[in-house]
């Protein structure tokens, strides 16, 4: 019987971590959807492992599901006062098996609220282009907070899940700047 092992990514994973990557956001990129995730390098995957807390869950050496950590201080766009989870993803042939969701709820509740103390947690998510997702995370927990719309027609959601509610803090949770112009 194959065991997952569920760890922090290394830059040794960096070429694997790509192919996940490449072949789990191919729908996404033909639906149009432009994030930063549809369109990765190796050297995008290289910086993402460095720089953030990418966790992945690998069966039998084989990495099949990846999802990263945004903390506030990290470089970019500032989302939120809380963690930011990004780059999830699961390899095609493996989903629909519950390894994303087992990724997912490791990361929300062992990593995030147990050890970190993490009072909430934020994600994004497509609403126009890929719109079931909204319903997936919201069964999950996650309520929207805040709508982005993209010049290239897409919608984007920020959806937040309080993980602790007594330590959670809406003046924290913030609202993002997400065009160039608002930075200034």
């Amino acid at each position: 019987m194959s065991e997952d092992i569920i760890r922090v990514a290394v830059k040794e994973d960096a070429e694997e971590f790509l192919d996940l990557m490449k072949r789990a956001f191919e729908p996404l990129k033909e639906l149009g959807i432009e994030w930063p995730s549809v369109n990765v390098d190796l050297e995008d995957v290289s910086n993402n492992i460095t720089h953030s807390t990418a966790y992945v869950l690998e069966r039998d050496g084989e990495i099949i599901s990846t999802i990263t950590i945004r903390f506030p201080w990290d470089e970019g766009i500032s989302i939120s006062g809380y963690p930011f989870v990004w780059w999830f993803a699961t390899k095609p042939e493996y989903k629909g098996q519950g390894v994303g969701d087992r990724l997912l709820t490791y990361v929300e509740e062992t990593i995030l609220r147990d050890m970190l103390k993490a009072p909430a947690v934020v994600l994004g998510t497509s609403l126009k282009f890929h719109p079931w997702l909204k319903g997936i995370y919201e069964r999950r927990g996650y309520e929207l907070y805040a709508t982005h719309e993209q010049e290239y027609g897409d919608v984007d959601g920020l959806m937040r899940k309080v993980l602790i509610p007594e330590r959670f803090d809406e003046e924290i949770l913030g609202q993002p700047v997400l065009d160039e112009a608002e930075r200034t």
